[in-house]
């Protein structure tokens, strides 16, 4: 609850009495409940914000614009990761020869495409037009403030005098897509789902291929931004630092393991060190994991490498993710999980040095550490050279919906991008907008302490030196089949 403390329950409301002096009616409702993340529930803005130039107590302004890929603008100054004296230098294949790491080979299978066809469109026959979303946990929270907002408005909340009807389903994106391409989704000739908005669009190619005969997707139009990266604990991040002198990235994370296994400890209180992501068969964050790990792997600095599937047979390949598989904590099944206890307990309070996240959860973990323990360890945030930004797309299914239920979907879809929508989705969840209505100057306001506390880059452009560019559905698939298939492996100190 918020306040358990008496001098957080004085700040949040010292914050809220702040916010209020600048809010406009719409957005001020917004800012009652901010960053709720199960029973922690605490304040990220510093202070409402508004439009460079705006007078205090003005409205927003709507048509404040600036390009959404120049948020926040890529200067000289502007902050950047820093270049450590080996990050040129990739230990994976290092560390399983000199361990001598082997694993019972797996046989790689490629999936079967095309099994279903596009059904569009379904008579709309009944009083009320449904929509219902399949979203990852990350948005839940913000979708559900956004549909009760949708709902309560007269102007938007009807078709041809039918009402319309928001369900936000909190499912995993991985978990979704297998009902969508099994067509477990159909029911009575309805696809039980109108929208599905998965954290990230590696699995676009993968519930595509399951289609033929038209057009699966109405719309796939990003709705918020957040990049993935590494947090770990401020001690373990400096020795890091300055013992292995590496960004952090999966091949560093080797080069930790590799290092304790020979009897050296990273972490400066003594402990082991445990990197934990999340189940790659069941979470969208996990499965993006999985596709980094085997960039790192066979890109080597090509910034347009393609997975093949007949990469994964490569045997140091398998022996790679058998050796992650089995050193790493993958025991959550959402991204939402793995973060929240690090959240609750901190650095010594739970076992976890390290975690593979989205940006937005990254810096909630920040600030509620810093509201709960102001002089405890920090989380440091660090973009790995090789970066996915999970770009929260919105895909309005048109496979067994009605013309109706489309239309709905598009309208709501059209609702999240509106000004107040993002604002909200940037103070309650941390994810960076897409609008080109929100400004530099309040994704300062809200992110803009991260940046020299923990370690947050705020400009996109320079946060990850080699993008991840869309892989195939297939191979994706694939390599979490084998991941899955993977027995633990055998080594010289193991």
């Amino acid at each position: 609850m918020i306040g358990s403390r008496p001098r957080t329950l004085a700040w949040l409301l010292s914050l809220a009495l702040a916010s209020a002096a600048v809010l406009a009616p719409t957005v001020g409702a917004a800012a009652e409940k901010l960053f709720d993340f199960g029973s922690l529930n605490v304040d990220l803005s510093k202070v409402q914000a508004k439009p460079e130039g705006a007078a205090p107590g003005a409205a927003p302004v709507p048509d404040a614009k600036e390009a959404p890929a120049q948020q926040l603008p890529s200067t000289a100054t502007s902050p950047a990761p820093a270049v450590l004296p080996r990050d040129g230098q990739e230990a994976i294949g290092e560390t399983v020869r000199t361990q001598a790491i082997k694993v019972q080979p797996v046989e790689v299978k490629a999936g079967q495409g095309r099994q279903q066809a596009v059904v569009y469109p379904v008579p709309e026959d009944r009083p009320v037009i449904e929509v219902k979303i399949a979203a990852g946990s990350e948005k839940k929270d913000w979708f559900e403030e956004a549909a009760r907002r949708f709902m309560a408005d007269p102007n938007l909340n009807n078709i041809n005098g039918k009402p319309i009807r928001l369900v936000i389903d909190k499912i995993g994106s991985i978990e979704s897509a297998e009902l969508i391409l099994s067509g477990k989704s159909m029911h009575g000739g309805r696809n039980e789902y109108q929208v599905w908005a998965p954290a990230s669009g590696i699995f676009r190619s993968v519930v595509e291929d399951a289609f033929s005969g038209g057009k699966l997707f109405e719309s796939d139009e990003s709705v918020a931004r957040s990049p993935m990266v590494f947090v770990t604990w401020g001690p373990v991040q400096q020795a890091i630092d300055q013992g292995i002198q590496k960004s952090m990235s999966f091949d560093t994370v080797t080069e930790v393991f590799s290092r304790e296994l020979r009897g050296e400890k990273i972490d400066p209180n003594g402990r082991s060190f445990q990197f934990g992501f999340t189940k790659p068969d069941a979470s969208n964050s996990g499965a993006v994991a999985l596709v980094a790990m085997a960039y790192e792997f066979f890109a080597k600095d090509k910034g347009r490498y393609k997975i093949r599937l007949e990469d994964l047979k490569n045997p140091d390949f398998q022996a790679y993710l058998a050796f992650m598989k089995y050193m790493s904590d993958q025991t959550k099944t959402s991204t939402g999980k793995l973060a929240e206890p690090l959240m609750q307990a901190g650095y010594g309070g739970q076992p976890l040095s390290s975690i593979y996240v989205y940006e937005n959860l990254a810096v909630k973990l920040a600030f509620i550490r810093k509201v709960n323990d102001p002089a405890g360890a920090r989380p440091m945030i660090r973009y790995p050279k090789y970066n996915l930004v999970s770009d929260h797309p919105y895909y309005t299914l048109r496979h067994g919906n009605s013309r109706e239920q489309v239309e709905a979907a598009m309208r709501f879809k059209d609702f999240l991008l509106t000004r107040d929508l993002q604002l909200l989705a940037l103070q309650r969840e941390g994810f960076r907008p897409v609008s080109t209505q929100i400004s530099n100057q309040e994704m300062n306001e809200v992110l803009g302490d991260f940046v020299a506390e923990n370690g947050l880059v705020p400009d996109l452009i320079k946060a990850s030196q080699i993008l991840i560019p869309a892989q195939s559905g297939e191979v994706i698939r694939a390599l979490i089949e084998t991941y899955k298939a993977l027995g633990d492996p055998v080594g010289t100190n193991l």
